[in-house]
Parts: C-alpha cells; sequence; structure tokens
C-alpha cells in the first residue's frame, strides 16, 4: 500500500515498483521477492504518495511464506478486485450501449430532444465511472485527474438531467436552468483543476469530507427540486411529468438509504461488491427504461398518423391549383403557386363563363394541415359553381360566406374575386384579402369580415377599368409575410415595387427572402391592341 517502494535483499535491490506506470494504490497488484536460501538480510525505503508523508506498513502489509502460499493470496486478492468492480464495469457498459441506442433514436427522431439530454447523461456518467473502474483495477489516466473525473460523475451528471426533465415535460429551458445546468459543470471543474495543474495551486483542494458536503449540496436541491416540479406539473395535468416521477422517486430514495444507513453505503453480495451509487443508477434505468420505450412508441404512432394526415392534405392541395388557365381574348394570365413546408390552404381560381368574362379569384383558407386543405377544397367547389351562375363579386363572396359558416368549424377564408369582361371592365369586392395592384399601385377596396364568420356579413362592390398594357397582379399573404433569417418582413413596400413583374418572378423572390407561408401569385396582363 506504500506510494513509491524499493525492496533491498543482502543490499542489492530486488523489486522497485515505482517503474510502474501509473499505478494507484487500489491498482497495485502484491511484489513477490524471490529470497535467496539461507539468512537474508531485508530492507523496505517507502515513499508517500504525491508529496505526502510515507505511512510505516501495517500488519499484514508484508508477509513471509512458501512462493505458491502467496501465489494463491495474490490470484485471491485479484479476483476480489475483479469481482468488486464487475457489477459497476457492466453498468457502464450498459449506460453506453444505451446512449449509442439514443443518439440513434435522436437522428431519426431530431425533435426528441429528450433523447439526446438522456445520451448525453449516460455518455458522462458511464465513461466517469467507468475512469473509476479502471482506476481500480489498472488506470489509464494520470492519477491527477481522478479528482476531476470523479466530481463530474457525482455532480456534473445532473446537468444533462435538468435538460432531459424540461425536454419530456415539453418545458422550456428558462435561464434558471440554464444557470443552474452550467453551475453543474463549473462546480467539478474548480474541484478538479488544483490537481491537474500547479496553475491552480490557489484554488482550494477539497478533502473527502468536504467533497462530501459539496456533494450533498448540490444533490438535495436536485432531488428536492425535481421530485417537487414531476409532481407539481403531474398534478397540472402533465402525464409525461406522471411517467417520470415513479424512476426519480426510487433513485432517490436508494440515494436517501446510501446517505443515511452506513452498511448500505457499500456492501456484497457474493463476491460481488455494490454501493449505494450503482444500485440507484441501476434501479433508475431499469425503471425509466419502459418508460423511454413506452412514449417512443407513442410518439412513432402520432407521427405516423401525422405524416399520413399531411400527405392526403397535400394530395387534396394539388386540387386546388388549377390544372390549366383558360385562354382570354385580349388578356394573357399566369399563374405561381410555390407550398410552404406545412399544408395551408392558398388557392386560386380562373373560369371562363359563355358571355366571354373571366371570374378572377384568389383566396387563403386559416390554419394548416388537413383541416384547412378541407376548408379549401369545400371553397373551391363552392366558387366554381357560383362562377358560372351569373353572379357577380360580391353575390359571390355573399353565397361562399354563407357555405362556410356552417361548415369552417371555426376558422375563415379570406379571398379577392373579380370579374372581368371582354371590355376590360373589373368588377370586384374583397373578404379581408390582401389588397390587389394594378401597374405598381395598390388598388383600393373596401374592408369586410373574410368568410366563414358571420352570416350576415355584406361585401361591395368596386370597379377598374384596364386598359391595354395594364397589369393586375393579385397575392396571398405569403409573399408580404415573407420573413429574413433575422426576422425582416418582406413588407408590403417591396411588394409593390416588384408587383409589376411575371408572377413567377414575384413569388420567387419572396421564397428567396425566407418563405414562411403559402405564396400565390395571379397576374392578369391587358394585351395592348395590334
Amino acid at each position: 500500500n506504500a506510494g513509491d517502494c524499493q525492496v533491498f535483499v543482502n543490499g542489492q535491490k530486488a523489486v522497485d515498483c515505482s517503474n510502474w506506470p501509473r499505478t494507484t494504490n487500489d491498482a497495485r497488484r502484491w511484489l513477490l521477492v524471490h529470497l535467496p536460501t539461507g539468512p537474508a538480510q531485508i530492507a523496505i525505503r517507502i515513499a508517500g504518495q504525491m508529496g505526502s508523508p510515507a505511512r510505516i506498513p501495517h500488519h499484514g502489509d508484508v508477509l513471509f511464506g512458501r512462493a505458491p502460499v502467496l501465489e494463491d493470496i495474490r490470484t485471491a486478492t485479484d479476483a476480489t478486485r475483479f469481482y468488486r468492480a464487475l457489477p459497476q464495469t457492466l453498468l457502464c457498459a450498459g449506460e453506453l450501449l444505451g446512449g449509442v441506442i439514443l443518439l440513434l433514436v435522436f437522428r431519426n427522431d431530431p425533435r426528441g430532444r429528450a433523447y439526446l439530454w438522456f445520451a448525453a447523461f449516460l455518455f458522462l456518467d458511464g465513461t466517469m465511472s467507468l475512469e473509476s473502474v479502471f482506476n481500480y483495477v489498472y488506470p489509464l489516466l494520470p492519477l491527477a485527474t481522478g479528482e476531476l473525473t470523479d466530481a463530474l460523475g457525482m455532480i456534473g451528471r445532473y446537468a444533462p438531467l435538468v435538460g432531459f426533465i424540461a425536454a419530456f415535460t415539453g418545458v422550456r429551458l428558462n435561464r434558471w436552468m440554464r444557470s443552474y445546468q452550467i453551475l453543474l459543470f463549473v462546480i467539478p471543474v474548480l474541484e478538479g483543476l488544483p490537481y491537474l495543474s500547479e496553475k491552480f495551486a490557489w484554488l482550494p483542494r477539497f478533502s473527502g469530507v468536504t467533497f462530501h458536503l459539496v456533494l450533498l449540496v448540490v444533490q438535495v436541491p436536485f432531488v428536492v427540486g425535481a421530485l417537487g416540479f414531476l409532481a407539481w406539473k403531474w398534478k397540472c395535468g402533465n402525464k409525461e411529468a406522471g411517467l417520470l416521477l415513479p424512476s426519480f422517486l426510487l433513485a432517490s430514495a436508494i440515494e436517501a438509504l446510501g446517505i443515511t444507513v452506513p452498511w448500505f453505503t457499500e456492501f456484497h453480495v457474493g463476491r460481488f461488491g455494490f454501493d449505494y451509487d450503482d444500485l440507484s443508477m441501476f434501479f433508475f434505468l431499469v425503471s425509466i427504461g419502459p418508460v423511454m420505450l413506452f412514449r417512443h412508441r407513442r410518439i412513432t404512432l402520432e407521427h405516423e398518423r401525422a405524416s399520413a394526415e399531411l400527405e392526403a392534405a397535400r394530395e387534396i392541395q394539388q386540387q386546388l391549383v388549377p390544372k390549366s388557365i383558360p385562354a382570354l381574348t385580349g388578356c394573357h394570365i399566369e399563374a405561381a403557386y410555390l407550398p410552404a413546408e406545412e399544408v395551408g390552404g392558398d388557392f386560386y381560381q380562373v373560369v371562363s363563363r359563355p358571355d366571354g368574362s373571366v371570374v378572377l379569384a384568389v383566396g387563403d383558407v386559416s390554419g394548416k394541415g388537413l383541416k384547412a386543405a378541407m376548408t379549401g377544397m369545400l371553397a373551391i367547389g363552392a366558387l366554381r359553381i357560383l362562377a358560372v351562375e351569373g353572379l357577380g363579386p360580391a353575390a359571390i363572396l355573399m353565397r361562399l360566406n354563407s357555405e362556410l359558416v356552417n361548415t369552417s368549424n371555426g376558422g375563415f377564408v379570406t379571398c379577392f374575386c373579380g370579374v372581368l369582361d371582354a371590355s376590360g371592365n373589373l368588377r370586384y369586392a374583397n373578404a379581408g384579402h390582401v389588397a390587389p395592384f394594378c401597374n405598381g399601385r395598390e388598388i383600393e377596396v373596401t374592408g369586410a369580415l373574410p368568410l366563414g364568420i358571420d352570416p350576415n356579413t355584406g361585401y361591395e362592390e368596386s370597379t377598374l377599368a384596364l386598359d391595354p398594357g395594364d397589369r393586375l397582379t393579385l397575392l396571398s399573404d405569403g409573399v408580404v409575410e415573407a420573413q429574413s433569417a433575422t426576422g425582416e418582413l418582406f413588407g408590403f413596400e417591396r411588394t409593390r415595387e416588384i408587383s409589376a413583374q411575371t408572377a413567377q418572378s414575384i413569388a420567387e423572390q419572396a421564397r428567396r427572402f425566407g418563405q414562411i407561408d403559402d405564396i400565390t401569385v395571379l397576374t392578369l396582363n391587358r394585351l395592348a391592341l395590334a
């Protein structure tokens, strides 16, 4: 058990344990020194470890006997050390394997940040504990790193657990939680730095008692805070918190036993050695594993249902976009439709009438997903029927409003509707939609509620004469509300400046600026007379 030692027999050095690389007292095996036949004078030279005073050998530190007997003693000592470290080694291997599995799960589901936080916890606790095991059997790292790794494994591991609890229960990490996470990493680093370099000799070196007091001061607020937070969230109806609460209660109870019951701190079962921290971690992982699997399975099914709904909504939304635009004598019409990542409800329609006029409509359904797509499909179906009945734009919107009030289920639809005759006169009405532009100038529209809100809403009709060479631009709010990475909106001024360009050009510029919603642009160019 000496720090460094040399053994001399009859004045000649027989063994020098100071030549062993990176060893500790726990990792050293018994030194066997073969003595010559006959009288022998033995001298043992001892040096203290890390500058500490040398310890005089105690009873049992030096044994004399026949070589086979001493070999058996050394083998038994090695076996005891192996079986003592085996449970913790297996636990560390399980933690590292679990961390790899969770990283793969997170790779397939980047929205599941709880998996990433728990993987970080497993990697941190597993690697630090594994280093402790190797330090006990055969150290791989310098002895000075032991203080840092022990502190990170006992204190720093709580930092990712804070993030895990927040992510699992759907709570956003606030500045207090972030500060507590940082503190949990700073304390172990400050505790280990004085042992790593003489440059940090001004920092205090914690004794074993002081370190356990620091551990207790850090551990108690985490345990009490985590249990209180989970219980409060569960009481408020958070089912995810209720799933975590039993695992944290079980682990905390074992930790409390280890601190208060002396024999429970470290004990043996047969040849295997255990301590309360390993036992607490084991039961924590065993109890929380099924919870993670259950939650992952449930979320996977929810994602599959959402993906199926999204695909159905996309198929329906494709029906909102006309496959072709009817030709109109004396006019050139073009359209651009750029759906956002989420399924929305933008739509446009160009419907020719037998009298040579054409009905133009651009609309936007509130909300996202299948519900918005279904509402848009309903609006399109009604528009196609009403457009051929010879109604004016205000009458079309009123009839469409009556249909949507009873079927929109709390949503609404904005819509601009116009009827252009062969002579170039445009009659139009607006239901809360973005005002169109004519030759780069925003035309005046009368304000009115969107469709589907009030069955008694009336819509006023206005008239605009389009001369040869004039360009009319209808668009959805996806152009105006395009947003850059810095949060700047595309805005009405930019929209006005580019409103005389082609529909595709306007849509592409808004998309490149920062698309956050469906973008729909419909342009009508009144051709000049030959």
